[in-house]
């Protein structure tokens, strides 16, 4: 399944988190499986998420979408730069 695919799964489930804290504060808590970032992220938040997700172990995936694009597949009126789905533990 696509990251795209596993975005909508999960707003359905009611398992998205949208932002780069709560997004943080799940990985420091091995709550998420995946973390998804925008194609124009700054690049400081990309790499201090992909090594937190190295470190818990989850996949990370860098969608060729901008933030508005990636709000719009999120029903949300505002760019989204991070998001997360919480694992099933």
């Amino acid at each position: 399944m696509n990251a795209i695919d596993e975005i909508k799964k999960a707003i359905n489930d009611n398992k998205l988190l949208i932002g780069e804290n709560s997004t943080k504060r799940a990985l420091k808590s091995s709550k998420v499986s995946m973390v998804v970032v925008s194609k124009n992220v700054p690049s400081i938040v990309e790499k201090e998420l992909s090594s937190l997700c190295k470190i818990s172990k989850c996949e990370f995936v860098k969608l060729e979408k901008d933030n508005l694009e990636l709000g719009v597949t999120c029903r949300k009126p505002f760019g989204v730069c991070v998001l997360s789905i919480k694992s099933d533990k």
